[in-house]
């Protein structure tokens, strides 16, 4: 092949300071790849991209058989395309990791006992360890669907147990904290009031628009779920988005009026909690789960906390729901136990 640049490539050099070719054209997906020019591969690539297909890096390297071959073919099929973008990203991580240490092992090969070593030495970070089976219980689900195996041996193998809270649950004296320090009118007020009262994911709120505010609602569809909500607006969001002035269509934008990254809008707000005194566990997923908390608190069921919040499964929700019944009833019951013995003493 000729040296020359073909039609809608261009190159950029990353943040990274590595070479990268873009294909662009109108009415196709755009791509990007980072494979030397002329090579064979980047030929193919550029064919793949000519064709309107994504063209999966080393897909033209793996030998059949192997957990790279296997990646590939997953990668291309209806079960990857079907899954959500937030969902492909997590999967994309935990996969890559896995390939680079055994892309160029045989599927067949695999043993339950293989899967359980793997697991032990992860021991010491369950949670990683879990993501590993999780991300493996796909993979040979696919491989067994498609002929690959007969068997999923990872079905054999039981998840490490262990507690977690997870992320911070905001308390109402480090909401105090965070309203006294960033006042109305400040962006990050409202990216606050956006995140407490609609209980919504960080994800959702950074793209948030004004033309989705009317009416006393704001109208969104998930991103990681694609659950379609209408939520009332709070009095005191109602406040905030009157307080902020800006000509911008996204509500909370960056500098050059763009919506923030994900990981750029998470450090932003968590930077603001800083500046505000608080602990640097006070995240923008700590304030969706302090909104569930405040909810189950009012007294409100299951179900309505899962209206606003888009929760499909009702195991999380339920949690705040059982330890709020948990404190009344623990109160309830010491006021018996002091009104009994106040009696007694009467007597």
């Amino acid at each position: 092949m000729t040296k020359r640049r073909p039609p809608h490539v261009s190159k950029y050099l990353d943040r990274h300071g590595k070479t990268r070719w873009r294909f662009r054209r109108s009415g196709s997906p755009e791509c990007q790849t980072t494979l030397p020019f002329d090579s064979a591969e980047w030929w193919e690539w550029y064919f793949a991209a000519v064709q309107g297909q994504k063209h999966e890096i080393g897909s033209g390297r793996t030998n059949p058989g192997t957990f790279s071959a296997l990646i590939v073919a997953y990668y291309q099929s209806s079960a990857w395309k079907l899954l959500k973008a937030p969902t492909q990203k997590a999967y994309r991580g935990e996969i890559e990791r896995f390939r680079a240490k055994h892309g160029d092992k045989r599927v067949g090969d695999l043993k339950a006992s293989h899967i359980a070593k793997m697991m032990d030495l992860k021991a010491e970070h369950p949670a990683a360890a879990n993501n590993l089976l999780r991300i493996l219980r796909v993979l040979l689900s696919f491989a067994k669907t498609r002929g690959w195996r007969t068997d999923n041996p990872a079905l054999e193998v039981r998840k490490l147990a262990y507690r977690t809270d997870g992320f911070h649950s905001w308390t109402d004296a480090e909401i105090a904290t965070f309203e006294a320090r960033w006042r109305l009118g400040t962006k990050e007020r409202l990216a606050f009031d956006l995140l407490l009262f609609t209980g919504q994911r960080s994800s959702d709120v950074r793209i948030m628009t004004a033309n989705q505010v009317r009416e006393g609602m704001i109208s969104l569809r998930q991103e990681k779920t694609g659950e379609a909500l209408d939520i009332p607006i709070h009095a005191a969001l109602a406040a905030s988005l009157a307080a902020h002035r800006s000509e911008q269509l996204v509500l909370v934008a960056t500098a050059y009026g763009q919506p923030f990254t994900a990981k750029g809008f998470g450090n932003w707000f968590s930077a603001a909690a800083r500046r505000a005194g608080l602990p640097a566990g006070c995240s923008a997923h700590g304030l969706r789960k302090a909104a569930a908390r405040r909810l189950a608190e009012a007294g409100c069921t299951a179900h309505q906390i899962a209206a606003i919040t888009g929760h499909r499964s009702l195991k999380e929700i339920e949690r705040y729901t059982r330890a709020v019944d948990q404190k009344h009833n623990a109160r309830a019951a010491m006021a018996k136990v002091q009104g009994a013995d106040q009696e007694r003493k009467l007597v």
